[in-house]
């Protein structure tokens, strides 16, 4: 998508005309040396060096040149404070947490100055803000994409009993977390993780978890359904995960193709 110019607010549109008028060029016709046919700016090099230098002109240049100085030297301190948490974070070893800081720096910075300074019509500069700040929202979900997974585990986790996990230590140290377990009688009953889990009731003999005789048949056979609908639900859960980052994506590429070069006009 090109970049175009959006329409002015009035009020910025009549300073811009009060300025014109006093603007040293006059383009009526009255002023009209002469007309030819070629290519833009063919003849701008001769126009300059055929171009009297006056001392009211290099007085001009000066002066633009210490407003310049002044606004880089404005704009430089400004941004030390305004970028300082974020370039403090960044490493050469950065990856994509480290450019989405800095655009999200970069973005709400843009928000804070079009929501003062913005010289737009109102509908487009509203626009603008709207569709910058849902830039930020994805971005900021981005930032840790773990949290994707997460949201979804917890809305099914809601839904069911707090499952407890087997606890095996190693000789060497070590120790892992599998299966779902809920207590009942003097055991649990549950299912254990990996390719061929084993489930029903469980007792610890020897300091080993064993299956045994279920206390309540019935009950066994219904935390054992339980479980396996919550497993369901577990993996359709990451897999709509993934479903929202990839939407987000999509909708972060359509935020940018529409919105990137009008955003700063």
């Amino acid at each position: 998508m090109l970049k175009t110019s959006q329409p002015l607010d009035r009020c910025y549109a009549e300073i811009i005309e009060k300025r014109s008028k006093y603007e040293e060029t006059d383009y009526s016709d009255e002023n009209i040396l002469s007309q030819t046919m070629g290519e833009m700016f063919e003849n701008i090099f001769d126009m300059n060096r055929e171009r009297k230098i006056s001392m009211g002109l290099r007085f001009k240049w000066r002066l633009r040149a210490i407003k310049d100085f002044y606004y880089n030297l404005k704009f430089t301190i400004r941004n030390h404070f305004k970028w300082y948490k974020t370039i403090s974070k960044i490493r050469p070893c950065e990856g994509y947490d480290g450019l989405i800081r800095v655009m999200l720096t970069h973005l709400r910075d843009y928000i804070e100055t079009e929501e003062k300074y913005g010289h737009s019509e109102k509908q487009f500069r509203e626009n603008k803000i709207k569709t910058t700040k849902e830039t930020v929202e994805l971005l900021e979900r981005m930032l840790y994409p773990d949290e994707y997974s997460n949201i979804r585990r917890q809305e099914v986790n809601s839904r069911y009993p707090d499952y407890k996990g087997l606890v095996t230590e190693y000789k060497n140290g070590g120790a892992s977390y599998s299966g779902s377990f809920i207590p009942q009688g003097d055991g649990w009953a549950g299912m254990e993780a990996g390719d061929n889990p084993r489930s029903g009731y469980f007792e610890f003999v020897n300091g080993r978890f064993q299956l045994a005789e279920s206390p309540d048949r019935n009950e066994t056979d219904r935390i054992l359904t339980e479980i396996k609908n919550y497993n369901k639900e577990l993996t359709n859960a990451y897999k709509q995960a993934e479903d929202d980052s990839d939407n987000d994506f999509e909708r972060l590429g359509r935020l940018l193709k529409e919105n990137l070069y009008s955003w700063w006009d």
